[in-house]
Formats: C-alpha cells, sequence, structure tokens
C-alpha cells in the first residue's frame, strides 16, 4: 500500500486535521498521531484550537508536537532597529526594541513558523489543501510543496495528495486501514479511544451514517479498551 510505504519511509511528518468538520477529524488525527510516535516517527500536529472537550484524549496539551522555530519579522525599510532584548516573567514575555529610524507598526510585523519542510503531510478531513491552508500561508508556507497523504470522506475533495484515500467511509475505518499493520501496543487503549471518538462524531453517536462494519469496528475497539461512556460524556452527543 503506498501511503504505508510513505509513512515508512519518511521521518519528519506533519499532521494537519480540519478544524471545519464537526468534529470528525481531530480524534482520528490523534489515533495517527500516537501510531507514528510509536513509530519513532518526529509527529507535529498542526491545530490552532484543540477543542477542549478532547483534553480527555491526551495527558495535557504540551503533549502534542507543533512547530517550534518562531519568527517575527520586521522590514529594514520600516525600521532602523538597533537593539533587542526580552522580559520574561511567570504571567508573559516582552520582546523590547530600540528604533533609531523609522517606525515599528503593527501592520509592518509578519510571524511566521521557519521549521524544516516535513517529509511527509498526511491531512484528514480537508477537500482542498491550499484554501485551508490560505489564511495561514504566511505562518506555514513551509509545509507546501511536500508529499501529501490526502485522506478525506467527502465528495468535493480535489484529490490533491501523491496519495488520495478518499471515500464514503467513516475517516476512523479508513485511518484504521492504514495503522492496522502497524506495531501499536503501547498506546493501544489511547489509539482505540480516539477512534471511537471519531465514529462517534462521524455519526452523531450511531444515530447515522450507520454500517454493520462500524458497529463491528466499534466492538473490537471497545473490547481494546475503549470507553463509550467517557466519549459520550465529552462529547454530549
Amino acid at each position: 500500500m503506498e501511503a504505508e510505504q510513505l509513512i515508512s519511509e519518511s521521518k519528519n511528518i506533519y499532521i494537519v486535521p480540519s478544524e471545519e468538520d464537526g468534529g470528525e477529524s481531530i480524534p482520528v488525527a490523534l489515533a495517527l498521531f500516537y501510531t507514528l510516535k510509536n513509530l519513532n516517527k518526529n509527529v507535529n500536529m498542526l491545530i490552532q484550537n484543540f477543542p477542549e472537550k478532547l483534553n480527555y484524549l491526551i495527558p495535557s496539551l504540551d503533549f502534542i508536537s507543533y512547530p517550534k522555530n518562531f519568527v517575527i519579522s520586521i522590514p529594514n525599510n520600516t525600521a532602523d532597529v538597533s537593539q533587542i532584548y526580552y522580559e520574561k516573567t511567570d504571567e508573559n514575555l516582552k520582546i523590547h526594541l530600540t528604533v533609531n529610524k523609522g517606525a515599528v507598526k503593527k501592520d509592518n510585523i509578519s510571524f511566521y513558523y521557519s521549521d524544516a519542510k516535513p517529509d511527509l503531510i498526511i491531512t484528514l478531513g480537508i477537500g482542498d489543501f491550499k484554501t485551508y491552508l490560505s489564511e495561514k500561508l504566511d505562518s506555514f508556507g513551509f509545509l507546501l510543496d511536500s508529499a501529501i497523504i490526502n485522506i478525506d470522506n467527502k465528495q468535493n475533495n480535489k484529490n490533491f495528495g501523491r496519495v488520495n484515500l478518499a471515500g464514503s467511509k467513516s475517516l476512523a475505518e479508513i485511518i484504521f486501514g492504514v495503522i492496522k499493520n502497524q506495531n501499536s501496543e503501547s498506546a493501544k487503549k489511547e489509539i482505540a479511544e480516539c477512534l471511537l471518538t471519531g465514529l462517534v462524531a462521524y455519526t452523531e453517536n450511531f444515530k447515522k451514517n450507520i454500517t454493520a462494519e462500524i458497529f463491528e469496528m466499534a466492538s473490537n475497539l471497545m473490547k481494546q479498551g475503549a470507553d463509550l461512556k467517557i466519549i459520550t460524556d465529552n462529547l454530549k452527543i
């Protein structure tokens, strides 16, 4: 399977779940995150607003790796900055600039990450990657031009990936097909809980999009330790 081969060959991987699909993509992305961590991959997850209702799926927000190299850029033709120092307290970090000429204005300052281009990007629930990133490209432009595994279950997907796993199944079912052969025993319960959360979100607590395969998968995930009550209590579906 080409997706499995790409994952096997890649060391630095970014997972980009949709934050706009009603809650299915993020827990499924976490299942993939746990799996890749167990494979000793350097995994980052691009999510700007982690839903509080999903906190039960992770030990803490620090668990999720995020881009590390953040740059604040001021054009030389806007202001001549001669000195920089900072103050760091328990509450905040203040960066002080001494300006010899010109003026520093908010609109002239740009903020972005300068991390190295990843070997692989895996998107979940995103129909068009460049459109999804369009408002984030100043910050995350380094993600462009990497190999992409595009995983989605919507009919309007643009098939923008090197590998496109787009179908009518839940994202949890598609991801399970990708990771089922990976050795993830050390996080088996955590992965099962994330995948079952994705199924619950996709089916709105088994009220729609029901198939025999979904019930069978849910049963197997609960046998692996996923707690349906904890999931429904947190999702409030």
